[in-house]
């Protein structure tokens, strides 16, 4: 699958750009961040490793060289960063969650954001502020 892909996206196929952006967004993607409302919390060096995926992929879906910013390329393309998608998804997940009719996880307690030990759950992830450009970081708000 991913060989096709990559053939279908490369640098040498004469596909119109737009195409080459909805193949990463119908296939790619969606494989990419399955369940990402729940580990949206992981550590910032495998948010890394997504972030990178993603820049290769936009560099390869434009045929762009290597001294033209990771920045203007997602703004060419008008694709939102990876984590910047991962916390919109997360959010529309948690305020999904209350309409459940699952007993189980309407059971669930709330849990406080400001205690430390909540600082690591997947629902914190909401109050995460990353800074994408130059490079990833993630700032959490006090």
């Amino acid at each position: 699958m991913s060989q096709t892909l990559n053939c279908l996206i490369s640098r040498k196929r004469k596909l119109p750009i737009r195409h080459k952006v909805l193949l990463y967004k119908l296939f790619l993607r969606p494989i990419l961040l399955y369940a990402s409302a729940i580990w949206a919390s992981a550590a910032v060096t495998h948010l890394k490793k997504l972030h990178v995926f993603q820049n290769k992929h936009h560099r390869k879906i434009t045929n762009a060289p290597w001294f033209i910013r990771n920045e203007i390329l997602h703004k060419d393309l008008k694709i939102d960063p990876i984590l910047d998608f991962i916390k919109n998804q997360s959010k529309k997940f948690f305020d999904r969650l209350p309409q459940i009719p699952n007993q189980s996880i309407r059971v669930i307690p709330a849990y406080d954001n400001s205690v430390p030990s909540s600082a690591k759950r997947p629902r914190a992830a909401l109050h995460h502020i990353y800074q994408h450009f130059p490079v990833l970081k993630r700032l959490r708000r006090s």
